[in-house]
């Protein structure tokens, strides 16, 4: 009996979405606009990809727009974020500064940005734990970043 009332309902739900020509919330406020570049203009290898990885997961960009977004790894820093009383690091911190563009065939698609993300990790003394755990930040980082950008272009820029 419940069946045939959940079945009733949802297609009720269907026809009255169809009839009244309702439209659900785009959730990739980045489809109207085409990723074209990201590059890296610092010494940290591998940020541009990460970062396009990020942002194409996340986003959904559309191929064919006329608004194109370009992003710009800018800065990256890394500094020690805490010692402990022996003087040994036991944070490390790190700072990303994305600038990214947008350009279109009309001057009110244009406009631009920075948007700055940190992160840190625990530092340590065995060299893979702390490969592992910079790698694992810089991941969270771009992340960090992508999330950024695109609320920033969800906000209608």
């Amino acid at each position: 009996m419940i069946y045939r009332y959940l079945s009733v309902f949802t297609i009720f739900m269907v026809l009255f979405t169809v009839g009244c020509s309702y439209r659900f919330v785009d959730s990739t406020p980045a489809s109207d606009y085409a990723l074209v570049s990201v590059r890296n203009a610092t010494s940290e290898p591998d940020l541009a990809s990460l970062l396009e990885e990020e942002m194409r997961r996340n986003g959904g960009f559309s191929r064919r727009s006329e608004s194109r977004l370009s992003i710009t790894v800018s800065n990256f820093t890394e500094r020690v974020g805490s010692v402990s009383s022996g003087g040994i690091p036991v944070r490390q911190n790190l700072t990303m500064e994305v600038a990214w563009k947008v350009e279109g065939t009309q001057l009110k698609q244009a406009t631009f940005g920075k948007e700055v993300a940190a992160q840190s990790y625990p530092y340590s003394a065995d060299l893979p734990t702390l490969d592992w755990n910079r790698n694992a930040a810089i991941r969270l980082l771009t992340e960090k970043a992508a999330r950024s950008v695109l609320e920033r272009l969800g906000k209608g820029l």
